[in-house]
């Protein structure tokens, strides 16, 4: 059975911060913004969510940036989602940066969860960063880049406990109808692709979402596990073990 990825976030400080083992993509990109982010910009997606067989919730997410907050002595700005799933609001806020390589966003620390998901056999060293990579800049298609990982020490030996892997999958042009208005815009496909280890004889649990964002836009869907879902949000807003689409229905870009 999968579990919720939202525990990864752990109970342990900084130890390492990001490593960028990046495979170049040929330079097929124009420097577009693909992720507007002035203070005002709004969104609402259309939100369903399935499990096996049929739709088990359905409602609307509305994202807005709100200003900057200084976390670790990095300047972040601040998103604020609410969730109104099934007729319950769910506020989430978080922090991400904006620059001239990507879009990071801030991992914050919960002191329950991480050390129950560790075996005991791993408990006596692990590592992780305080931020992971969304989106690499600029993009480009077939651009791979590691989005995040959390690394464990055993014996002599030092894997990868957790991994979430990033590949540009798509380039398109796509006509996009909003507020009775058509607009032609470029758009990438990205699939991030999240593997976790629950045991060192056991395989590792592999989880998948895929993301559609254009340029001058910013997302305009999502599709895939809710385990990455909840990880990019930092808590669990959607059930585990079901499927997620978020689907762009207005925009307001300043």
């Amino acid at each position: 059975m999968k579990k919720s990825l939202i525990i990864i976030l752990g109970s342990v400080f900084l130890l390492i911060s990001c490593k960028e083992s990046i495979t170049p993509p040929p330079d097929d990109s124009k420097n577009s913004d693909f992720f507007p982010n002035s203070n005002g910009n709004y969104y609402q997606y259309n939100v369903s969510v399935y499990d096996s067989t049929t739709l088990i919730q359905s409602g609307v997410r509305k994202s807005y940036f709100a200003g900057d907050t200084v976390l670790l002595l990095t300047q972040y700005q601040s998103k604020v989602d609410t969730f109104e799933i099934n007729n319950v609001n769910t506020i989430n806020q978080s922090y991400f940066r904006k620059s001239p390589t990507g879009i990071f966003n801030y991992v914050g620390i919960d002191t329950t969860g991480f050390s129950g998901l560790v075996p005991d056999s791993l408990t006596s060293g692990y590592s992780f960063s305080s931020e992971y990579r969304l989106i690499y800049q600029p993009l480009s298609l077939n651009q791979i880049w590691p989005v995040y990982k959390i690394s464990v020490d055993y014996l002599i030996y030092q894997f990868d406990f957790f991994t979430v892997d990033a590949q540009v999958i798509l380039k398109d042009t796509l006509t996009l109808n909003y507020r009775n208005s058509s607009v032609t815009k470029e758009v990438y496909k990205i699939k991030y692709e999240a593997m976790l280890l629950t045991g060192l004889n056991s395989p590792p649990i592999r989880f998948e979402a895929f993301c559609w964002i254009a340029e001058g836009i910013g997302f305009i869907r999502w599709e895939g596990d809710s385990e990455i879902f909840n990880f990019f949000a930092g808590r669990n807003i959607y059930l585990e073990n079901s499927n997620v689409v978020e689907e762009l229905i207005s925009y307001k870009s300043q």
